[in-house]
């Protein structure tokens, strides 16, 4: 008795190919409708500091500059982070640990918060 594993196997292949197409947004749309911007495409550009030469020399040895720049975070909060990121081995001198710190917060704060609508 043969048994016929082929129409299994296509169907498969089918069906998991439908997946990674609609999951890559790369399937069918209907006319006019374009699919979102990735996330790192809608992160702001740093402006051009001093600080950012020593993020990008600094940071990018272990992750991409686009992962801090998309994050919004307060003073307290980015300090914390770069400390924890000196701790871990980022070699910042002092003076370039704020040196960042400012620049981070200045340039990347954490949204205002949302006030309720007045009655």
């Amino acid at each position: 008795m043969k048994i016929h594993t082929k129409p299994r196997f296509m169907a498969g292949t089918v069906i998991i190919a439908t997946s990674v197409l609609l999951g890559s947004g790369l399937a069918a749309r209907p006319a006019g409708q374009t699919a979102p911007a990735p996330q790192a495409e809608t992160a702001t550009t740093p402006p051009p500091s001093p600080a950012l030469a020593l993020i990008t020399e600094h940071c990018s040895a272990c992750h991409a500059t686009s992962i801090i720049f998309s994050q919004r975070k307060t003073p307290d909060d980015w300090a914390a982070t770069v400390q924890l990121m000196v701790d871990r081995g980022a070699e910042l001198k002092p003076e370039e640990t704020d040196m960042v710190i400012d620049y981070l917060t200045k340039n990347f704060p954490a949204p205002e918060p949302s006030r309720p609508a007045a009655p």
